[in-house]
């Protein structure tokens, strides 16, 4: 049994960390872009099937880079990350100069009652050093720390997984923390973060993937087998996780199952661009017909609907439902995006690029719209960052999927009219300057257009690819600080826990911390806590009502809505639950309904390969 080494207070600081209020100032966009405002305030922006949603609204709230609640790590960007899963220079015996760091490690996996002795290492500044201590979290039962020397040493009594944040100061008064963990149990068993990756990887094989994609499941304990995949309309954004979860598992273990599995979803993603007959365009989901899909999914055909049959030909017996959205492309550039870095075998390497460059030619050839087989454009795929719905406003969300797609491209071709086509969305298009002043899917002051969760989540994932791939200093510099400022810090919320850094979430946590290299350790700590405290395989849709529970603070202003970030194991489902809202409190079905767990294998593997989360856990 996992015993979670938290203090009491550390649970309450979790639950309901300190809260602070920022000045709300309005921005002057001028009289045509308030009519707008006010006539978009009252518009739904959701893509259909549960994909997606829209846009959010306008968002008339400048932003300071003053943090007054205190809780953002004095470490936000004190250093460089390491290469995913390598020991720095300075730990082969080189020594290190810059500011002062604490050097990572995991210790190794302890038995309780065996004796530990440790020592934590500081590089940089100016020393000598003092004052270590632990600043979030605990050490094992039975251990202490030297505040002196940096010594830890004792005989762990109690089985578990203890976690915490460790800060020193160098003897000019700087200072600098550092995220550790260690598991105290028997080193030849599994741990209890493994064993979940495990069981399920499992599920998710058994019954998740089909053809290179990745669907939900009804009924998946019938006896007679008589299960059906679901989730159709989001089946593209769900894979993409999937596939990126396969491909940092891959990029971390380089294991025979795991390039097997990562190469069925390469190789699915470019079949669904062959068999939607359009250069570069794929759909929502794909499947045989008589694959066991949900009732009524393949019943309309072509043209009376959306879902595409072929009778004939090369794809007889295959059906695609189209009118595909950003949320659902999104989805497979990270996927494809993630895996043309991690896959070294040559002949699936260059189907994941021949991916992104048919995608980025599609766009561009379409002036950045998706355009189904019919020639119509879908209904939520414009990425024109001058474009709003169909009203000519900037809008940021858009700006970022354009640059995103398109830099995928040029990281795996390289090829001149890509590199110029971004440009001119940089430099023509001022896509930059639109990100920074109209990123409109946090919003909490014009209800009852509030955040759009999904389109957060959408923002945090392009940015991730487009600010990973970035290779030139000053731009990468730049689009760091945006993501930063409209995304992750809390700069004017009117309740400073709705940005990235207070949502505990272990996705879009290390998506900004490792494609910027901002360090937060107290956020890493939160994100590895929501894997430690996740429900176990399989994932089913359930009725869940933390209303009731006397531990939940619920916000004064909603309440619907818990004050501070829900566990996961409390969080509704979704297709993945880190894009859904992570306040809400009530709701959810006890339909049974399986969904792919990936909502685990993505965020562990990513710790597994970044190098914060320890394999043997």
């Amino acid at each position: 049994m996992l015993m979670l080494r938290m203090s009491e207070q550390d649970i309450r600081f979790w639950m309901y960390p300190n809260k602070g209020r920022m000045e709300m100032k309005l921005n002057g966009y001028g009289m045509v872009y308030l009519m707008l405002a006010a006539l978009l305030l009252f518009a739904a922006c959701s893509d259909d099937d549960g994909g997606g949603a829209g846009d959010g609204d306008i968002d008339n709230v400048e932003t300071s880079d003053e943090i007054e609640n205190g809780e953002v790590s004095e470490n936000g960007s004190d250093g460089d990350i390491d290469e995913a899963g390598t020991e720095d220079d300075s730990e082969a015996g080189e020594s290190y100069t810059g500011a002062l760091r604490l050097r990572h490690y995991f210790p190794p996996t302890t038995p309780a009652g065996s004796e530990l002795n440790e020592q934590f290492v500081a590089e940089g500044g100016t020393p000598p050093y003092s004052d270590w201590r632990v600043t979030l979290g605990e050490l094992p039962a039975g251990t202490a720390l030297d505040a002196d020397s940096g010594a830890w040493s004792g005989v762990p009594t109690t089985e578990g997984i203890a976690w915490f944040v460790l800060s020193v100061k160098d003897s000019a008064g700087a200072e600098a923390s550092e995220m550790y963990g260690i598991r105290i149990g028997d080193p030849n068993v599994d741990g209890p973060l493994k064993t979940l990756a495990k069981g399920y990887q499992d599920v998710y094989e058994a019954r998740h993937m089909w053809h290179g994609l990745s669907y939900s499941a009804r009924n998946p304990d019938d006896p007679n087998g008589d299960y059906q995949l679901s989730c159709m309309g989001d089946a593209a954004f769900t894979s993409g996780q999937c596939t990126s979860a396969m491909a940092f598992r891959y990029g971390a273990t380089h294991s025979q199952e795991a390039f097997d599995m990562l190469k069925q979803h390469i190789e699915g993603w470019r079949f669904f661009q062959e068999l939607t007959g359009v250069k570069g365009l794929i759909g929502r989901s794909y499947l045989r017909a008589d694959d066991p899909v949900e009732d009524g999914q393949w019943d309309k055909l072509y043209p009376e609907s959306d879902k595409y049959c072929y009778t004939e030909g090369k794809y007889a017996g295959w059906c695609w439902r189209a009118d595909t959205s950003r949320d659902q492309v999104t989805g497979a550039v990270l996927g494809v995006s993630t895996a043309y870095d991690m896959m070294d075998d040559a002949e699936i390497k260059q189907k994941a690029a021949d991916f992104l460059v048919d995608l980025a030619d599609h766009i561009i050839y379409n002036n950045l719209q998706l355009v189904d087989p019919d020639g119509a454009g879908t209904k939520y795929g414009n990425i024109d960052g001058n474009n709003f719905e169909g009203w000519p406003v900037e809008n940021g969300l858009n700006a970022v999927c354009a640059l995103a797609w398109i830099k995928s491209a040029i990281h795996a071709s390289g090829e001149q009219r890509f590199v110029d086509f971004y440009n001119t969305l940089l430099e023509e298009k001022e896509y930059a300057r639109i990100m920074r002043e109209h990123m409109w899917v946090y919003n909490e002051y014009a209800p009852p257009y509030e955040n759009k969760w999904y389109n957060a989540y959408m923002a945090f994932e392009n940015f991730f690819i487009l600010t990973r791939l970035e290779e030139d200093p000053t731009l990468h510099a730049e689009f760091s600080e945006i993501f930063r400022d409209t995304l992750w810090l809390n700069l004017a919320d009117p309740t400073p826990n709705r940005r990235g850094v207070k949502e505990h979430n272990p996705v879009k946590t290390p998506w900004y911390i490792y494609s910027t290299g901002d360090r937060y350790p107290d956020a890493l700590y939160y994100a590895l806590w929501q894997l430690t405290v996740f429900s176990p395989p399989p994932l089913r849709n359930r009725y869940i009502q933390n209303s009731i529970d006397p531990e939940i603070e619920i916000n004064p202003d909603r309440p619907n809505e818990a004050l501070y970030p829900l566990p996961s194991n409390k969080r509704l489902e979704d297709m993945v639950i880190w894009h859904k809202n992570p306040y809400e409190l009530d709701g959810g079905q006890d339909n049974g309904e399986e969904r792919t767990g990936c909502d685990y294998l993505l965020p562990y593997w990513m710790g597994v390969y970044y190098g914060y989360v320890n394999e043997e856990w």
